[in-house]
């Protein structure tokens, strides 16, 4: 599953806007883990990537969105 760390609050259950950009990734993977349904679960945080240059908060934010992804194999 993979998610960035734009959301919207009216789409999000209500501990989303509690928490870190990194304890949502927690989060993401507990309920992979209490699933049962998942073994090999893994995260992964992607950063640094420059913006398109088309994009239209390119120059005031240069770098891409943050993306988090947590997988795992299914049982």
């Amino acid at each position: 599953m993979g998610f960035s760390n734009r959301w919207f609050p009216e789409k999000a259950i209500w501990i989303w806007a509690d928490l870190h950009e990194f304890e949502r990734l927690g989060l993401v993977t507990r309920f992979f883990t209490e699933s049962g349904r998942f073994h090999d679960i893994e995260t992964l945080s992607v950063r640094g990537y420059p913006r398109p240059v088309e994009d239209k908060n390119f120059p005031r934010l240069r770098e891409a969105d943050l993306v988090y992804v947590v997988a795992g194999k299914s049982n």
